[in-house]
């Protein structure tokens, strides 16, 4: 249950989608674009927009894999219906994706690893039962020990500034 980033430079096509749903956080440079070339070439697509329909609105899905190689979705699109969390310029791209990494690597794995695995669990879920799967999560990532490093965690001094994105 380890956060997985991925960074997309220049052409996301075809099977390079699972690799975007199934990341936690996907951030693209300036120049990517996003196609699904399958049917074009007479070929189905099913596993790349299936996977696509738990990230972005279903009309888009929809668009990318039946437009094929007709039209490609820019990073701006990408980022307008939430396929990409962020566009940065392409020099931005790598110090972008290691600066999250380090952030997130710097929480406590209990609480990362969990916060991970009770999100995509609840994807599986109607949104009661995943409430309720989502209420066990804090009892067992919240042991005594880390109940106890909480106000020694939170006067930090070292902690970094926050960004506004």
């Amino acid at each position: 249950w380890k956060p997985v980033i991925t960074a997309v430079n220049g052409i996301c096509n075809a099977g390079a989608f699972y690799f975007i749903y199934d990341s936690d956080i996907v951030i693209c440079s300036e120049n990517a674009t996003f196609f699904d070339s399958h049917v074009s070439y007479g070929l189905v697509s099913s596993l790349e927009p299936i996977g696509l329909t738990r990230k972005i609105p279903l009309s888009e899905t929809l668009r990318i894999a039946l437009m094929g190689l007709d039209e490609r979705m820019s990073s701006q699109r990408a980022y307008q219906i939430g396929l990409v969390s962020e566009v940065v310029p392409l020099a931005d791209l790598l110090p972008t994706a290691e600066r999250l990494a380090a952030t997130i690597a710097s929480h406590p794995p209990i609480a990362v690893q969990g916060t991970v695995q009770a999100i995509w669990r609840s994807l599986e879920m109607g949104r009661t039962a995943a409430l309720e799967m989502g209420a066990m999560y804090p009892k067992i990532g919240n042991t005594e020990e880390n109940l106890r490093l909480l106000p020694e965690r939170a006067a930090r001094k070292d902690r970094p500034k926050w960004r506004l994105r």
